[in-house]
């Protein structure tokens, strides 16, 4: 007997086929974040051109500052700056070209090569202090 009801369920099934099937959520593992973390300054340089004014005794105090207290290497370029080959010295390339972009003197925090930040002429230890924060 039940031989038989499972031939006639098969039969039946073979026949007609099997009933549509709900179609579920496909389950996809979600893309986990990245949390971003902002770049840390590695170095601060301050350009200037000699011909236009001094250097503001400011700026200096700020950088030394920065160099003992912070352990950020802090240093001036003079932008007309070029070693034996008359180019920029591969240190200071970026931040010449940033702060002739942004206009001299400025003071441009990198992090490596990379530019994150430019003031345009600072005068204080405060205003070099803040910018490397």
């Amino acid at each position: 007997m039940i031989r038989a009801v499972f031939l006639l369920t098969a039969g039946l099934v073979l026949l007609i086929g099997l009933p549509p099937m709900p179609t579920l959520p496909v389950w996809t593992r979600p893309t986990p974040t990245v949390p971003v973390v902002p770049a840390k300054a590695s170095a601060a340089v301050y350009v200037y051109e000699k011909s236009d004014a001094a250097i503001p005794a400011g700026v200096t105090v700020g950088l030394d500052k920065l160099n003992r207290e912070r352990s950020v290497v802090a240093t001036l370029c003079e932008v007309d700056t070029v070693n034996g080959s008359d180019k920029v010295p591969a240190q200071y390339q970026p931040a010449v070209d940033a702060a002739k972009a942004k206009g001299l003197p400025a003071l441009v925090v990198l992090s490596g090569s990379a530019v994150l930040s430019i003031v345009a002429a600072p005068t204080t230890a405060e205003e070099i202090g803040r910018a490397v924060e």
